[in-house]
């Protein structure tokens, strides 16, 4: 007789396995199906104290072989196969949670969530995440916004030679960031521009002077909210950008394969695995949110969170399991059918909030 699952995560990396750690905190009594390509991580399993069964996968189908009984799944994987693992779990009738970095629009798979009657819930993480969330929350005050801007980093605590950086998550999704190119909003027109164009200067409150770069963490909201001008910038200590203009120049960020000894190597991902194995993190690091929203009436929110991690638990991949996890418990029991980014979520903001809040994030919000 096949086992009966209550949930299944697929992708037990950072985050996936803290959304997990977390899921068992208050499901325990749920019986958990792991699914995850390296057989390793059934040791890492072993920490938690949960009713979990872990198998090891090479390929949507066979992640869809091995569920039984279950109508929700969580996705944490690496953006270059999280589309394909997300469409396949829906086209077999699976509700769909995921915190991926995905680069395809969600909604392309509108279609697969009517016709099997499922939902999907796409970038429920850090930022894209808990960004959409309080957009989402504003705009059902206002209806009608001027600017949204997003300011979003995982740094260390202090700059760290000699790029000033460790990795934190998924060296290739990191590497993602500076090359795919990011949609902002001007005059109410999407433009595309090349993250490293330009570097600018970001003052955060209480915090200090930054440089950052456009990137990708508009999505949804492009969609979603009613607004004027929208970007999202990510933050680095000063110094770090010039490094990474520099190797993106010279070819270290490309995603064709070239040929080394006779073998087919995408320089992006070898550039990754070296950043990976020598930017080891040895501080904790800070995960930053901030967020401006300006309103046509002349209001303006500024809502300021800041998680500290350490180096057995970064706060950049907690900040997003946090928001994941709470996601999860939020639908466990099930939602509307259709694509649902966390901007729809703004009806418990309050619930992310006092979570958040309960697990060490410190926020600070005012209206002027």
């Amino acid at each position: 007789m096949l086992d009966l699952y209550d949930i299944c995560f697929i992708g037990i990396g950072r985050v996936g396995y803290l959304a997990l750690k977390y899921f068992v905190e208050k499901h325990s009594d749920y019986k958990i199906l792991a699914l995850d390509s390296n057989p390793l991580k059934k040791e890492v399993l072993n920490r938690l104290n949960g009713d979990i069964v872990f198998e090891t996968i090479k390929s949507p189908g066979e992640a869809i072989s091995k569920i039984c009984g279950l109508n929700l799944v969580a996705t944490a994987l690496p953006s270059s196969i999280a589309y394909s693992y997300v469409s396949e779990l829906l086209n077999n009738g699976l509700n769909v949670v995921d915190v991926s970095y995905i680069e395809e629009d969600p909604y392309t798979l509108s279609e697969t969530c009517i016709r099997k009657k499922v939902f999907y819930i796409p970038d429920a993480g850090f930022a894209p995440g808990f960004s959409n969330l309080y957009v989402g929350y504003i705009q059902s005050i206002h209806r009608e916004l001027d600017e949204v801007a997003i300011h979003v980093g995982g740094i260390p605590i202090k700059p760290v030679e000699p790029i000033y950086y460790q990795i934190t998550w998924n060296p290739v999704d990191l590497l993602e960031e500076y090359v795919r190119p990011a949609r902002i909003v001007v005059n109410k027109s999407i433009r595309k521009v090349d993250p490293l164009e330009n570097i600018v200067e970001v003052n955060i409150p209480n915090l200090g002077l930054y440089q950052g770069f456009y990137s990708d963490g508009l999505r949804t909201l492009i969609r979603n909210i009613n607004v004027k001008n929208m970007f999202e910038i990510t933050i680095r200590y000063p110094g770090h950008l010039d490094v990474m203009r520099v190797l993106k120049k010279l070819g270290f960020f490309n995603k064709e394969p070239i040929a080394v000894d006779n073998f087919m190597i995408k320089p992006i991902e070898y550039t990754a695995r070296i950043l990976e194995k020598n930017l080891k993190q040895t501080i904790p690091d800070i995960a930053i949110l901030y967020i401006v929203v300006k309103t046509i009436d002349k209001k303006i929110y500024e809502n300021l969170s800041t998680l500290i991690g350490d180096v057995n638990e970064s706060a950049t991949a907690k900040y997003t399991a946090l928001v994941f996890y709470k996601t999860i418990d939020i639908v466990i029991n099930g939602f509307e059918q259709g694509i649902h980014p966390l901007e729809d979520f703004y009806m418990f903001y309050k619930d992310y909030l006092e979570y958040l809040m309960s697990k060490g994030v410190v926020f600070k919000e005012q209206i002027k």
